[in-house]
Order: structure tokens, then sequence, then C-alpha cells
């Protein structure tokens, strides 16, 4: 009875050290794919050795292991930085812990679509479709992919599409897909790659082997056949003349004692960016610009100061602020609103965006609040069906249990011109993007402050998957960041007059307005929603096989 144990835990142990360089090759591949690596052709590879891990393991516990050892070598390649920024000079050591809670709870967004590959192999295994069966991978990935994106607890920041912000030339078919579509394509890709290799390891079709890899080639070349790069197929009714601002404010300091200093700073700057282009139709500053609640009756001078100067110089800016809101009656006040100790009155807090327009004043303004917040830092997730959590995390910078934003505005230049303004990590919600230009927005504007960042890895991949975001929709994008990197990105994802990190800096350009809407603007996610639900159906087709397939006497079902 021993000697069979003994033997058995041998033949695991053997068969995990053989595993074990796959699983972090693997890894390192699919986090080395991202920005600001410009190595993107790795995650093709990645998937492949993944598929071997999944196909190869003995047991559904044993893949759920295997593909969490995978991303969790993953994370640590391509999302580290959150931890390594909290290391910073004057950082909130927060950011330490939250990054390696990241570390540990973001691999477990990619176990289902691992899983699932796995029951769906070995159900149809049995019918001697095994080979077909992996032809499911793709819309496994791609949907849930897709499903981890619902609700509060998200982090989309490694969709596997993301990875080829580069490949402008093979990226321009998300007009119809989304960033989806690109797992699609590269899940596509690896499933040949994958059945090429096992054939060469395996030697017993070299033929086969060669006929697989030229089916990855030819898939991966497929986007090549909608690429409309360089062509004016949509027409700029007009052009704005832009500007952004770039103050690079130290994001740990500015929550200080010195709004003051920082309002005198910023007036300099919109005059000095003026006077380069006086024919400014806009001017953007980014996130939390305010260190502020202008509304607020205390900060009336700082508030005052750049009202007057927009009343000037005739010109709209836009500014990230955060926003305060007291509630009228307790009793409509939502259950996890704020409350002030001195007064108990109800109130709220909001990472905002503001309008300041020549003649009008804080009552009129436009103002939105950003609605897709940061889980953990920006809110605690579901805090209003349970409310004391929404204090177990305070920023020492003022930042945290911020409320969702219901006001889901379009901004308007002179009354008529729409833009939509997205904050910071709503720029990496791409359905959620393509709602605001589906309303009518004709241009966009992202504000963020990636000063918490420095120049580690995230600031390039926060920057970088605006590029999707201006390709789905085929919009001109004003990208306006504290500390960096600000641009102004095409309709056809070409990035203009980046700026540096961790440096001021005032650009200024015409972008086009554009009125036409893409199939993916109008439709949304249907791709993704289609690759989901025939998930959905393989997976019963697969309950349906193993439930009619003859047991083998001797083994348990």
């Amino acid at each position: 009875m021993i000697r069979p144990a003994v033997h058995l835990r041998k033949r695991k142990q053997h068969k995990m050290k053989r595993t074990l360089p796959l699983m972090l090759m693997s890894g390192v591949l699919y986090g080395l794919a991202y920005p600001p690596f410009d190595l993107h052709l790795l995650i093709f590879v990645s998937l492949s050795i993944l598929l071997h891990i999944i196909v190869s393991a003995g047991s559904l516990r044993g893949v759920l292991a295997r593909t969490y050892f995978v991303f969790f070598t993953a994370s640590l390649v391509a999302i580290s930085w959150i931890s390594m920024s909290g290391m910073q000079e004057n950082a909130d050591r927060f950011l330490i812990i939250a990054g390696i809670a990241v570390l540990f709870v973001y691999p477990m967004f990619f176990l289902p679509a691992a899983g699932f590959t796995y029951f769906v192999h070995k159900s149809l295994e049995k019918k001697n479709l095994g080979t077909l069966a992996l032809a499911v991978f793709p819309f496994l990935w791609t949907g849930f992919e897709y499903l981890s994106t619902w609700g509060q607890i998200t982090f989309p920041w490694l969709l596997a599409g993301n990875s080829q912000t580069y490949l402008n030339g093979k990226i321009q078919f998300i007009e119809y897909t989304g960033v989806y579509g690109l797992s699609f394509w590269i899940s596509a890709v690896s499933v040949p790659l994958y059945l090429a290799g096992r054939c060469i390891l395996s030697g017993k079709s070299y033929i086969r082997a060669i006929a697989y890899f030229a089916a990855a080639v030819l898939i991966y070349f497929i986007p090549d056949l909608v690429n409309p790069a360089g062509k004016t197929s949509y027409t700029e009714t007009k052009q704005i003349n832009t500007g952004v601002i770039q103050p690079n404010v130290n994001p740990w300091e500015k929550w200080g004692g010195k709004q003051r200093e920082l309002i005198d700073e910023y007036a300099v700057m919109i005059r000095e960016i003026h006077s380069k282009d006086s024919a400014l139709q806009l001017i953007v500053l980014p996130e939390t610009a305010f260190p502020f609640y202008f509304r607020e009756f205390f900060f009336e001078n700082s508030y005052m100061k750049i009202k007057r100067l927009c009343d000037s110089i005739n010109v709209p800016l836009l500014i990230g602020t955060p926003d305060l809101e007291y509630y009228d009656s307790t009793e409509t006040a939502p259950k996890d609103a704020r409350i002030r100790k001195q007064t108990g009155a109800k109130y709220d807090t909001y990472n905002s965006a503001v309008l300041f327009e020549a003649g009008k004043d804080k009552s009129t303004y436009d103002i939105y609040h950003k609605v897709k917040l940061v889980p953990g830092s920006e809110r605690m997730p579901y805090q209003e069906h349970v409310p004391f959590i929404k204090n177990l995390i305070e920023w020492g910078v003022g930042l945290g249990s911020w409320q969702i934003g219901k006001d889901t505005i379009l901004f308007r230049l002179g009354g008529e011109d729409k833009f939509n303004a997205a904050i910071c990590y709503e720029s990496v919600f791409p359905g959620f993007f393509a709602e605001f230009v589906k309303r009518g927005a004709g241009f966009s504007v992202i504000i963020t402050n990636d000063g918490w960042w420095g120049e580690l890895a995230g600031t390039h991949q926060h920057s970088r998957y605006a590029v999707l975001r201006a390709v789905e929709n085929r919009r001109w994008i004003v990208r306006c960041a504290n500390t960096g990197i600000s641009s102004f990105i095409d309709p056809y994802g070409k990035i203009h007059d980046e700026t540096q990190i961790n440096t001021m800096a005032m650009i200024t350009g015409k972008i086009g307005y554009i009125d036409e809407k893409t199939f993916y603007t109008l439709h949304g996610d249907v791709f993704a929603d289609a690759c989901l639900w025939f998930s959905a159906f393989a997976v019963l087709l697969s309950l349906f096989a193993r439930a009619f397939s003859p047991r083998v006497p001797g083994r348990r079902p």
C-alpha cells in the first residue's frame, strides 16, 4: 500500500518539475508583451504554452493551480509597478499593500477561462474531438475576459488585446469588435501554434506541424485585410484648437497647505499657453488639478482667480477637481454617504471634471463625476451595501471613499460641439468609453494623474491603452496627465506631440471633430457578448457529451 503511494507522489513531483519551467516561461512572456516593452508577439507564445499546460493537466484542480501560477508570474512582470510606486519618496505606503493584494487577487480573473477550456477539452476528447474542442478556446478566453470587466471588482489592465498597442497596422479592425477582437485574434493564433508545437515535440507528423504553423501565420495576417490606416474614411467636420497643460505637480505633496501657490502657478501656465496661441478654443488641466473642493466657500479666493482668468481670456478650461455634494435630507441620502460629525449632515465627495466657461459661475458649470472608480483605492467595492467597509482604506492624500457618479454628461463648447471627459481609470473600459461617443461626443478627453507611478511601467501602459479607445471609436483623443504622458491621439491610433514624464509641458494642436460613428460605437460589445454566449453553448454541449459518454469499468465518472 505504501509503495504505490510513494510512486504516485514521485510521479507528481517529476511532472511538476517538468511543468514549472513552462509555467514560468508562459507567465514571463505574457507580462513582457505589455508596454513599455514593444514585445507584443510574446503573448502568442505565452498562450500556446498555457494551452499545453491546460491540456496536459491531470485534473481541474491542477489546471487552476497552474494557471494561477502563470498569471501570478505575469502580474509580477507587468503590474508590480503598483507596489513599487509605494516605495518612492513621500509615497503613501498603502500602495505597497494594495499592490501586493493585486498580485495575489488578479490571477484569479484568468482561472475561469482556463478551467472551462480544460472541461470542454476533456469532455469532447472522449468523443475523439479533442483537437476540435481547442477551437473553443478563443471564445472562452474572450468571453471570460469580457465577463471579468463586469461589476465593481474588476481590473481590466491585462486584457490580451491591450498588449497590441504598438502594432498600429493590425489593430484597425477593432472599430468593429473593440479590444476583445484583438484578444480573440491572439488566442486564435495560439491554438494552431500549440498544435504545431505538440506535433514537433511528439515527433508524430512534421507535415501536420507545418500545416498548423501555416494556419497560425495565416490567422496572424488576417487583420491586415482591414487596415484603413492612412485613409480618410472618417470626415472631420471642423477642427478644435486645443491646449494641454502638464503641470508636473508632485501628487503626494499637493494635498498639503499650498493650494494658493498651486493656483498661482496654474494661472501663469494658462496665460502662457494662451499667449502662445490666442486662437485656443479649449485648455485642459489634469485629474484633481485642484486639490480642494472649489465650490466650498473656504476656497473662494482660489476659485475666483481661475474664474476671472477664464473670463478674461474667454477660453473654456476643463479642469479635474474633487467635488462635494450635500444632501437635503438624511433619508434620501445613499446608505454609504459621509456624515459631518459636527452637524450630522450627510454628504458625498466625487472625483470630477468641471468645464469653466466665460460668463458662467460655479452654480452653472457643467460637472462630470467619475463613474468607474479604482477598487480599493478610490472606493471599496459594493460599500453601498456594506457601508462600514468604506473607511477601511483612506489614502494619506485625502483620496478614498469617492461616491460613484451618476451624471454621465457630455460637455459642450459654445453650446454645440460635444465631447466627453474620461477620468483616469475610466479609459481602460472600452464599452463604457464608447457609450459617450454614441451619445454624440465628437472628440474625447482623458484627464489623469499618473504621477503616483512616476516612470514605472504603469504610466506607459495607461498612456498606450488610450490608442485603443481612439481606434475603436475613430475619435481624436486629448490626453492630459499631471506628470505625463500627455498627447494628442488621432482616430487611427497615431500619437502626436507626446510629452516626457516628470516634466512641465504645454502642447497645443488642432484636433478633428467627427460626427460619424463606428460599428463598435453604435453596437458596443456585441462581439464579446457573442463569444460569451458561444462559450455557454460549448460548455452545455460538453456537459451533454460527458453525461452520455460510456463509463469505463473500474474508473470513477
